[in-house]
């Protein structure tokens, strides 16, 4: 199994066991509001059905863990064809301590060094710009303005498009 360490952290790729602590992220609205797919309140059998381990033909998806607690869930996966995308999520206690640019820039270095991508791309809502700079610490451009669905508030909301170039 995929397993990505960095000087704090480690992360691999979701399983069954990981439901519990996965769905007491996804249980607070300040996380789930700010991603595209995940519904307010907080529905356990979505949960459930997000922790089966991706495909790791597609990319790399998984949780993120700091001391043996998960703080965060993490991946860069292909879909529907378009560019593979970059999001994540972490529990609001440990925000600001670097977590999401820590792991991010172990995750990217392992899919350049296991995919031939050229190019990750990532999108967040115009509201959260901690996100904006976390993607921009990684190396991530901004390419424009968009709309993006978020499900949590059900609503169209300004987003901002982010690409990644291969080194």
């Amino acid at each position: 199994m995929t397993r990505l360490v960095t000087r704090r952290l480690m992360m691999r790729r979701t399983e069954p066991a990981d439901l519990e602590a996965l769905h007491a992220l996804v249980s607070h609205h300040d996380v789930v509001k700010m991603t595209a797919t995940w519904p307010w309140p907080a529905e356990r059998d979505h949960t459930r059905a997000r922790c089966v381990p991706s495909d790791p033909q597609l990319g790399m998806v998984g949780q993120v863990f700091h001391k043996g607690e998960l703080v965060g869930s993490m991946g860069i996966a292909l879909r529907d064809g378009q560019l593979p995308e970059m999001g994540y999520m972490f529990a609001p206690a440990h925000w600001g301590r670097g977590f999401a640019t820590e792991m991010g820039q172990a995750l990217i270095a392992h899919c350049w060094q296991r995919y031939d991508w050229t190019e990750i791309s990532a999108c967040v809502f115009g509201d959260n710009p901690a996100s904006g700079r976390v993607l921009e610490k990684l190396g991530f451009v901004a390419t424009g303005p968009c709309r993006g669905y978020c499900r949590a508030r059900d609503a169209e909301l300004p987003t901002l498009t982010y690409r990644l170039s291969r080194p």
